[in-house]
């Protein structure tokens, strides 16, 4: 019996990675091929123009293939989102019995906490994100990854206008949808809540399928996880992670700007930034 409820709460924990999964997979093939059938009906150079720019149209398919494939999703994140908020507002109203109701000078005080963890988050999303980079890239795991090279490649070419739509808006959006939204909240409904960040993040690791992706993605899945549980406000992840992306993204794009900061100096201080940003926001939030 316990095994079946276990395995219950795993399949309703997973339920909305393999619902994202399966459409995105389906969807993305489907918009491609006709995308290719539409070019080669229209004149060889279309196919041709389809064939050059490979990267950014696969780039676009993805990111339409995201969106539509979230939209089925939405009532559960509806009851997701609304449950977080619930068990949240109810923690707050007993803090305010206990502390003989808030005042205006302390309803104040909690709007500028808000205020600055929203500008902690980006500061962090900052940090954190180019000091792993740079770590991961020092280590050599980025050299020797070479399905790494592979995905970055198709990343990065990416023309610089769709990408900062792809990886600064929709990725973020669906990707925060479906693991942070659901599978997050679902975790901490079943499991300890620290246990479902590390867990959460580990999870988001993995789903980027190789060594370099999966370590940062797990470390950046776990602070975003910590973030919305601190926080209880599902924007404070969804900036957190557009911001991270584009950040990589325009660095990725500028030697100049790697030559100056991809050194151990420029690590050591971006990650310890990334530290006491965390330090920061569990004061404030605490």
């Amino acid at each position: 019996m316990n095994n079946k409820v276990f395995l219950n709460k795993i399949w309703e924990i997973l339920k909305p990675f393999l619902v994202y999964y399966i459409l995105h997979n389906v969807i993305f093939v489907l918009i491609l091929f006709l995308c290719r059938v539409t070019a080669e009906g229209l004149g060889e150079e279309y196919l041709t123009y389809l064939t050059e720019h490979a990267e950014t149209v696969t780039g676009l398919v993805s990111g339409l293939s995201m969106l539509l494939c979230v939209l089925p999703l939405r009532p559960w994140l509806r009851s997701e989102l609304a449950g977080h908020k619930a068990e949240a507002d109810c923690v707050n109203r007993r803090s305010s019995v206990q502390g003989k109701n808030m005042t205006e000078e302390g309803r104040r005080g909690d709007g500028l906490h808000k205020a600055a963890t929203m500008g902690l988050t980006i500061v962090l999303a900052v940090t954190a994100s180019l000091g792993l980079n740079i770590l991961l890239t020092l280590t050599g795991l980025v050299g020797m990854s070479e399905e790494y090279g592979e995905v970055a490649d198709r990343q990065y070419g990416v023309a610089f206008g769709a990408g900062m739509i792809l990886y600064g808006l929709i990725s973020p959006i669906a990707e925060e949808i479906v693991f942070r939204g659901l599978i997050f909240n679902r975790m901490r409904r079943y499991f300890p809540h620290m246990a479902a960040v590390i867990a959460s993040g580990v999870l988001f690791g993995i789903y980027h399928g190789n060594v370099v992706q999966g370590l940062y993605g797990g470390c950046m899945g776990i602070l975003m996880a910590y973030l919305y549980e601190r926080s209880h406000s599902f924007v404070v992840p969804c900036l957190f992670h557009a911001t991270a992306n584009m950040v990589v993204y325009v660095v990725a794009q500028s030697i100049f700007v790697q030559s100056i900061i991809f050194t151990v100096h420029g690590c050591v201080v971006l990650l310890i930034i990334s530290v006491a940003c965390v330090f920061i926001i569990e004061k404030i939030r605490g």
